[in-house]
């Protein structure tokens, strides 16, 4: 147990190194950590790498969402969207377009945990159940 503790401990001060100016992920300097942790043995670097992943996916998540739609082009309702998020959550959100024709109409953004969905295809969905 001490030794998880340890492991979470150095991981989290290597996550806070890790962040650039404006409090998101340096690909860079993720890059040199993972270089000086392949120095050491993997059984004390493995335990080290799991929680800086779960920390950097956690910090990575409150900035990033993904958004699909029936296009993947990005257009005023994509940015219309980024910026009311932007705004809610009190930073800067990137998106991530992605296509999904299944969606008929409408979009499905997830944003951590979190997923939003106004659709066609979920609209259809609801209303097969409520009519079994």
């Amino acid at each position: 147990m001490l030794k998880e503790a340890k492991s979470f401990q150095i991981a989290k001060g290597l996550a806070a190194i890790s962040l650039n100016a404006e409090g998101r992920v340096d690909q860079e300097k993720i890059g040199l950590i993972l270089s000086e942790l392949r120095n050491e043995p993997i059984g004390r670097s493995l335990p080290i790498l799991r929680s800086l992943l779960k920390i950097i996916r956690q910090k990575v998540n409150s900035y990033e969402g993904f958004l699909e739609k029936y296009n993947s082009q990005a257009d005023s309702t994509s940015n219309l969207i980024a910026e009311k998020l932007s705004q809610t959550l009190g930073n800067k959100i990137d998106l991530v377009i992605n296509e999904n024709k299944s969606l008929i109409a409408g979009f499905r953004l997830k944003i951590g945990d979190d997923v939003y969905e106004d659709s066609i295809a979920s609209r259809i969905s609801r209303l097969k159940k409520s009519l079994t």
